[in-house]
């Protein structure tokens, strides 16, 4: 259809449950079933039809689970953050770090009380990736200022897809950024593709708002499968990082002709590429052959604390 001077293509993703007396008593549980059908659908990409299948509930069950002992943790669990080296193949240089989330929980009464973790689990994980957020940022500022390097260091955050749906990301961004004396596209939202893929023409409309507000966009865990091609020039990314099932050695002669595409592709369409998983010096002379910038892995280092990525790149000691 055409509105304006644009032309706007319409796809459907469509679920769909076929009645079953045993799993659907009333008629709102087997809305629920072809809902669950529709949303699998998205997550394949779209523009696809789904039936439902008893095993989609499982995982639904599995992440509303998680949510849960997540939001009745809260008072009791800890957060710490790690940042992991991604390295400059040409010269082996850090080039940024991966902000990671490692979680420290105690056993408490807390989580006895799950009737009302689901009303404090979104809630609570905005706070933590807020947190993350911020604090990846003042880390970015002191590392850009110990560090003049050309290209400048950068730092990726990973992104949910409840931050990724919400509003006050865009907020969150800009508060990040004005507190923050960072330059400008260093400091990156990384997000996979099947987060992306769930609902592509509302995440292109927020990514590219993110990017006006300064911020950079890696996509992650590129190739398993989500995506199109033709959606991948839609969306703003200026980084991609290869999913690690790429870079891992199998011995298979099409693994190497695999990554020579991809990285050739990236490179035509004018984006940074990061191979994700590099665990010894063969993968790193293996990947810098195939004309692949960055990597990160256990060949280059372990997740670190704060302070150790500040000594790292010659950063002054956060303030106790």
């Amino acid at each position: 259809m055409r509105f304006s001077d644009r032309e706007i293509s319409l796809f459907a993703s469509i679920g769909v449950a076929l009645f079953d007396p045993a799993a659907h008593p009333g008629a709102e549980d087997m809305v629920d079933d072809a809902e669950i059908a529709m949303r699998h659908a998205k997550r394949l990409g779209g523009n696809r039809i789904e039936a439902f299948r008893p095993a989609l509930r499982a995982q639904r069950s599995d992440r509303l689970t998680l949510e849960a002992d997540c939001g009745a943790r809260w008072s009791v669990a800890r957060s710490r953050r790690f940042f992991q080296p991604i390295v400059r193949l040409e010269d082996r240089t850090i080039a940024g770090f991966e902000t990671l989330l490692r979680w420290i929980t105690q056993s408490s009464a807390a989580s006895t009380r799950a009737n009302h973790a689901h009303r404090r689990a979104d809630g609570s994980r905005r706070r933590l990736r807020l947190l993350a957020l911020e604090r990846t940022a003042r880390e970015l500022a002191a590392w850009q200022r110990a560090l003049a390097v050309d290209p400048p260091i950068f730092a990726s955050v990973n992104m949910s897809s409840r931050q990724l749906l919400r509003h006050d990301l865009l907020r969150d961004v800009k508060s990040a950024l004005m507190r923050n004396d960072i330059i400008p596209g260093r400091l990156k939202l990384e997000m996979s593709e099947g987060l992306v893929m769930e609902n592509p023409e509302f995440a292109a409309q927020m990514l590219a708002r993110v990017k006006e507000l300064g911020a950079g966009l890696s996509l992650g865990d590129f190739g398993k499968g989500y995506s199109s091609l033709s959606y991948l020039q839609r969306f703003p990314f200026d980084m991609l990082k290869i999913d690690r099932s790429f870079v891992r050695q199998t011995g298979k002669p099409s693994r190497a002709a695999i990554l020579r595409s991809i990285i050739s592709l990236a490179q035509e369409l004018g984006l940074d590429v990061i191979a994700e998983g590099a665990e010894t010096e063969s993968d790193a002379i293996e990947l810098y052959q195939l004309g692949c910038g960055y990597a990160q892995g256990y060949a280059f280092g372990r997740p670190i604390s704060a302070q150790e990525a500040r000594r790292l790149v010659g950063a002054a000691p956060e303030a106790a």
